[in-house]
């Protein structure tokens, strides 16, 4: 069967505080699933698009609970290789408005995704995928899931299949010295790239997104397509040989974990559809989405997202 896009990361359980408590201070912590890649999958299947997530997962029962969750919401979890004695990453998140913010603690170490290698993950989906994707947090769990997420890259394009990589740079994970040197040939692999600001003044220098920026950025990763997220500031395509300018959706946050993901999500269903523009726009939509719910998956559909894109600013839609 042919599929749509595939996905490649690690899973994680994720444990918050509620909203006012510190994990010092809280009682009770709320069980979610996240993940970057099974994030994009989620969203992904929830418009419609047929969506494989590949990875390594702990048979336990946390383990368990992250594919059931991914497979309720319509993701192909049939690749994921099983770990009969490992453990399921955790991280653990404080939401908090500014000057709090949110706040990240990860438990990761030793998990079953930590061990991917060429010979404990099934690539074969991607033969038969129109999109694959991977990003930077993957690269970040060690030398062999680095090698994992090069090759997917690779047979990817082999394929035929267009590749995007989400930079996703995250300091807690690696140093931004070791991200630069692993990512290079991961980003120099894909057709799209997506960055956002802060990533790429901490990893390649290039500061201010601007047309200006996206372009040195292009140079610098070798890439095809660059998109250049900036929050609220909106988002930054060059596409090409021609960079465009998207105004930001109006936002209030409730919880802004998973919002790149979605935006990541979206950008692929214009892929799909053959209209990357309209991918940025969807994105943007469904970012904005997320940000309204608790978790990190993006909960809406595509009767959603499309009103938000043809929302005539009625707060009340009836």
């Amino acid at each position: 069967m042919s599929r749509d896009v595939v996905t490649l990361g690690e899973a994680l359980i994720r444990l918050s505080a509620p909203a006012g408590r510190t994990l010092a201070s809280a009682h009770s912590l709320d069980l979610l699933v996240g993940g970057a890649e099974a994030n994009v999958a989620v969203a992904l299947a929830r418009l419609g698009k047929s969506a494989t997530w590949v990875s390594r997962v702990s048979r336990d029962p946390l383990g368990l609970r992250i594919v059931a969750e991914l497979r309720s919401h319509g993701v192909n979890c049939d690749h994921v290789s099983w770990v009969e004695q490992s453990r399921t990453g955790v991280y653990y998140t404080e939401i908090a408005p500014e000057p709090r913010g949110v706040s990240v603690l990860y438990d990761r170490n030793g998990s079953a995704a930590t061990s991917m290698s060429l010979e404990t993950v099934d690539l074969s989906p991607v033969d038969a995928a129109a999109v694959v994707q991977t990003s930077g947090i993957t690269a970040a769990l060690g030398p062999s899931c680095a090698e994992v997420a090069l090759a997917l890259l690779r047979r990817g394009r082999a394929a035929g299949a267009t590749c995007v990589v989400d930079v996703n740079f995250r300091a807690k994970l690696w140093s931004a010295e070791a991200a630069v040197r692993t990512l290079l040939p991961i980003c120099a692999a894909s057709d799209v790239i997506v960055c956002t600001g802060e990533d790429a003044a901490d990893l390649f220098g290039v500061n201010s997104p601007s047309a200006a920026a996206v372009a040195l950025l292009t140079e610098k990763l070798a890439a095809p397509t660059v998109v250049l997220t900036d929050g609220a500031n909106g988002v930054w395509l060059g596409y090409q040989g021609s960079v465009d300018y998207f105004p930001a959706t109006p936002t209030t946050t409730i919880d802004r974990i998973g919002a790149g993901d979605a935006f990541c999500a979206g950008l692929i269903v214009g892929i799909l559809e053959d209209d990357i523009y309209r991918g940025v726009r969807l994105g943007q939509a469904m970012a904005s989405l997320k940000h309204t719910t608790h978790g990190d998956h993006f909960l809406g559909t595509r009767a959603d997202v499309e009103a938000v894109l043809g929302a005539k600013g009625r707060s009340v839609r009836r």
